[in-house]
């Protein structure tokens, strides 16, 4: 009876192993039909990476051209800012009461003339006379278009351009000292530079 039952049970397992599940074929399409799908979306991303929508030139080359303009106006403002300071760190001194150009002082004239002479741009130096506290204020205004004149006049015999200079007279208005002493009195007997764009 064992051997019967032990038939059975192996006729049974044999039975039930061949009679598994058939595969279920509209699975398998669904499942090859997405495996596609997937590939072909992964193909046209590739695609679209590899092939870049077509550029507008026309717009790139106004930016191009926008970039370049914009970075050579900033250097030239970075050229007049350097150009302008250079002109402000040179000051012509006089003597008290005078507005010939002293010997001491001719190296800053030919100086200020190698400086404007070098930069080609389109620009004015104003020339700025100014005194010291001594004598009228009318006085004071005539004797600093002197020194002005003075040194407008050397600039243009070292070769500079009458046009780019322009003279002005602050008399005795704009002094850099105010102590009531002869070496103060000193620093204010000067021509100083600006640049005007």
């Amino acid at each position: 009876m064992k051997k019967i039952g032990l038939g059975i049970g192996i006729a049974a397992l044999m039975f039930f192993a061949g009679c598994s599940k058939q595969p279920n074929l509209e699975n398998a399409k669904m499942q090859e039909n997405n495996v596609t799908t997937t590939q072909q979306q992964v193909i046209n991303k590739q695609k679209e990476v590899t092939q870049p929508e077509s550029v507008n030139t026309e717009n790139a080359k106004v930016e191009e051209q926008n970039l370049t303009s914009t970075t050579i106006t900033v250097s030239k403002m970075q050229n007049n800012q350097q150009f302008a300071k250079k002109l402000a760190s040179i000051v012509i001194y006089f003597d008290f009461d005078k507005y010939n150009i002293r010997p001491d002082q001719w190296p800053k004239v030919e100086k200020l003339a190698k400086l404007i002479k070098e930069n080609p741009s389109n620009y004015t130096v104003r020339i700025e006379g100014n005194c010291d506290e001594w004598g009228t204020e009318e006085y004071n205004y005539a004797l600093g278009l002197k020194r002005a004149n003075s040194v407008k006049n050397a600039l243009i015999k070292l070769g500079v351009d009458p046009k780019k200079l322009t003279v002005i007279s602050y008399g005795e208005l704009n002094p850099v000292c105010t102590a009531h002493a002869k070496w103060c009195w000193r620093l204010n007997r000067r021509d100083n530079f600006t640049y005007l764009p």
